[in-house]
């Protein structure tokens, strides 16, 4: 039996607590003389010319202002037709398009939905008409766009029919006649959303699971948003929506103008929200009620 074992339990504690503080003794020891042999060090010092110099080229070579003007990510493209000048008493179109629906926006992101022949499209400012010869969307008013046809400007009134029937900005009260309404309320829509509003204006990230969003561009401009189904695909196909859909418009207002802070202040003011809707070459409307 070695010594250690000799020892009784409280004996053995002691002498286990001195070895420690020996141990943490002659190791501060080590330390402090460590720390002695940098303290007569001296660190080179830089001269107050140098660090003028250094504080000069510094200012001249990164400019924070001069970074924030570099455009990063390119230059939005420009766009020639938003730069033409509209000219005064245009004379009437004979070309065989129907105006169905206006969406008027801020300078370049207006979107007319035209017809010609049993072809319906929406079109954006700056967009080449499908019809034959060289005929360009130069404008959306509020009750006519303007054309470029063959390098004359023309201008072709919405259809009051077509007026009538909801799809212009302007006009709200009447319903277009192949409106869908979808009423949000239903239990199957309750069971994977909650209360419609609540969630739509308190917690609208909770909607991320069900839909898929992107922005759909041409030549530069933002013109709308796809629609596709998220990883549950449930609630996209009891609004009746399918993929590829493309949103216009919200209550009238061109997607393309509306910012994220916009978008919410409506859903905090509103009960409906009526959707213009391209579907492949078809412009439909829905209204969602909460």
């Amino acid at each position: 039996m070695t010594w250690v074992k000799m020892l009784t339990p409280r004996l053995a504690s002691c002498l286990t607590a001195l070895i420690a503080a020996l141990l943490l003794a002659v190791l501060a020891g080590l330390c402090w003389q460590v720390v002695a042999l940098f303290r007569g060090v001296q660190l080179p010092s830089v001269g107050p010319v140098v660090a003028t110099s250094i504080s000069k080229s510094s200012a001249k070579n990164y400019d924070v202002q001069s970074l924030l003007a570099v455009p990063l990510f390119g230059l939005r493209p420009s766009n020639a037709v938003a730069a033409t000048e509209i000219q005064k008493d245009i004379r009437r179109s004979a070309l065989k398009i129907t105006v169905i629906g206006l969406v008027a926006g801020n300078d370049e992101r207006g979107v007319a939905v035209l017809r010609h022949g049993n072809k319906t499209k929406a079109y954006g400012i700056g967009e080449k008409i499908e019809v034959p010869g060289t005929v360009t969307l130069l404008a959306v008013l509020a009750d006519h766009i303007i054309i470029e046809n063959n390098r004359k400007q023309e201008k072709i009134e919405l259809d009051q029919k077509a007026g009538a029937t909801g799809l212009r900005a302007a006009s709200t009260n009447s319903r277009p006649s192949n409106a869908e309404n979808v009423d949000l309320s239903t239990a199957g829509i309750r069971e994977l959303v909650g209360d419609p509003r609540d969630t739509l204006q308190n917690s609208p990230l909770q909607l991320v699971r069900f839909f898929s969003v992107n922005p759909v561009m041409d030549g530069g401009r933002l013109t709308g948003y796809e629609v596709k189904p998220g990883r549950d695909t449930r609630l996209f196909s009891q609004l009746s929506l399918e993929p590829g859909d493309v949103l216009l418009s919200v209550n009238g207002q061109s997607l393309s103008d509306m910012s994220t802070q916009e978008l919410m202040k409506m859903m905090e003011n509103t009960s409906s929200y009526e959707l213009l809707i391209k579907r492949a070459d078809t412009i439909l409307t829905k209204r969602f009620d909460l």
